[in-house]
């Protein structure tokens, strides 16, 4: 008998590698994991695929994530949004992003941003996945998007949150409580 062993490519192990950061930050929230591969398109490449659409402020991003085969749709019907957290004019149109419904709480967005983990504004996570509580630092988010999410999240319901910080990434799911400090 006559077997073929297929083995993974380069792009087959850093897509892996890089699902796998993303599955663990979202199942320990506020716990920085290491990213395999710094940026957004990292992430992007591991995630979408033809079947999926995104939105993305930054028109570069947005070409390099649509060769996944992703489609790029308005902002209202994006299950991934990348966005820019740092200014309240972007954050302020983050409010028609989709947040699921009761009969389906999974049909909701999911946003990726890129923030400075370790510095900034504290907040204190608590929920599942968090021991009690856990404190973090994040920079480069401006105050609105807290304050957006929190009038948004009514559990299940909401926006699951990636932040990477060159190779590093923190994930906040939507069971997620925060409080800023």
């Amino acid at each position: 008998m006559n077997q073929t062993l297929l083995l993974p490519t380069i792009e087959d192990m850093r897509t892996n590698a890089t699902f796998d950061a993303l599955m663990w930050a979202l199942a320990r929230p506020g716990r920085a994991q290491p990213l395999p591969f710094p940026g957004l398109l990292a992430l992007a490449e591991s995630l979408l695929d033809r079947e999926c659409s995104f939105f993305c402020f930054d028109e570069r991003l947005k070409a390099e994530i649509a060769r996944t085969g992703a489609n790029a749709v308005a902002l209202p019907e994006a299950e991934y949004v990348f966005a820019s957290l740092g200014g309240p004019a972007e954050i302020s149109t983050l409010s028609v992003m989709l947040g699921g419904n009761l009969l389906y709480p999974d049909a909701s967005a999911t946003i990726f941003a890129e923030a400075q983990i370790g510095s900034g504004t504290m907040l204190r996570l608590t929920g599942p996945g968090v021991n009690g509580s856990i404190d973090i630092m994040i920079g480069g988010v401006h105050s609105d998007f807290w304050a957006l999410r929190a009038e948004a999240i009514r559990y299940p319901l909401g926006w699951d949150i990636y932040l990477a910080d060159g190779a590093s990434l923190i994930g906040i799911p939507r069971s997620t409580k925060i409080e800023v400090l």
